[in-house]
């Protein structure tokens, strides 16, 4: 592995270039000529996209190099349904109430539709104790992040939908978040085909 600091910060970077679609569908993410453009060697480069290849936050296939991933209808139903599965499950045992609202979380920018979802389901995602389900919710957020954009285009009722989900967990209010949690992704399956179709790039008109 190469030295922590410089992987580090590479991986960082190169994630949120990957999660926020910098990177067409399908394009090939060369270690080498990714090198000069986080002004570090090609060695954590290559350990960088290795992590993001183990997160399954871009693909990689032996003797193939590494891609952004091609987003299809069937696997983003999927990952909607799992979403759902894993904020659900993180849910479970949430009975009481607070007496006070609890605070938003990280500090997400409203108008940033990307992120202000993944605060909130972030939040709901550290409600359970348990650190693996912690884990697993943070990966299935940076895996729908490149999608979010896309969602908004398609369905603008989807910026207050968090809104309400994200009161509903910070009043306690357990029952009508399980809810709305559920009838969010079923609309996002739903719409899925359509969020499909608006990532993919668009043909130049003809002159």
């Amino acid at each position: 592995m190469s030295p922590g600091p410089t992987m580090e910060r590479v991986y960082a970077e190169l994630k949120a270039r990957v999660i926020r679609g910098d990177y067409a569908p399908g394009e090939r993410l060369d270690p080498v000529q990714l090198a000069g453009t986080v002004s570090a060697s090609a060695t954590p480069v290559r350990d960088a996209l290795h992590r993001l290849a183990g997160e399954r936050l871009i693909d990689s296939w032996h003797q193939e190099g590494f891609r952004q991933p091609m987003t299809i209808e069937a696997d983003l139903h999927d990952l909607y349904a799992w979403c759902a599965s894993l904020l659900l499950l993180a849910l479970a045992g949430q009975e009481e109430a607070p007496l006070v609202a609890a605070p938003a979380f990280g500090g997400s920018d409203p108008r940033d539709y990307p992120e202000e979802i993944a605060s909130a389901f972030r939040a709901v995602g550290w409600l359970s104790a348990n650190r693996e389900l912690r884990h697993a919710v943070a990966n299935a957020v940076d895996r729908c992040h490149v999608v979010r954009s896309a969602e908004l285009k398609v369905d603008p009722n989807c910026r207050s939908d968090i809104a309400a989900i994200d009161e509903d967990r910070r009043f306690g209010r357990w029952s009508a978040l399980r809810a709305k949690i559920t009838r969010f992704h079923r609309r996002r399956a739903l719409l899925a085909g359509r969020v499909v179709a608006e990532l993919r790039p668009r043909e130049p008109p003809l002159r």
